[in-house]
């Protein structure tokens, strides 16, 4: 093991000998002050509206706009799926959103649904 406790000098003599003499203790442990993330945008240019079954965007700062809904009915529930996506993005087009989060379907005999949360990007 690396490191034994978080205040035991050895193991942080042991991380300055690895990662040099600007070291950071975070939660994920000791990381190199030239190896630190710097917060950015995953979704930078947006051509047609994401669509994502979680709930949150990483490393993207958003405005929820509201819940979106597509629907569409059919015989053959692959298409109807399909048809369903469409007109959901239409809808998060028509409200301003760049992604829809927590996507799901709900389907009947006849018709599909899917829904979502619309989102806005805010850079």
């Amino acid at each position: 093991m690396l490191f034994k406790s978080k205040n035991d000098q050895e193991s942080m003599d042991r991380a300055k000998k690895m990662y040099g003499a600007g070291i950071n203790r975070g939660l994920a442990g000791f990381v190199s002050q030239g190896q630190k993330k710097k917060k950015r945008s995953v979704i930078e240019a947006i051509d047609e509206i994401t669509l994502t079954t979680t709930e949150q965007i990483p490393e993207n700062d958003y405005r929820i706009i509201g819940v979106v809904f597509g629907t569409a009915t059919g015989e053959e529930k692959t298409s109807a799926h399909e048809q369903a996506i469409k007109a959901l993005r239409d809808k998060a087009k028509q409200v301003g959103a760049d992604v829809v989060v927590a996507m799901r379907f709900e389907s009947t005999s006849s018709t599909v649904t899917a829904y979502g949360t619309a989102v806005k990007i805010v850079k």
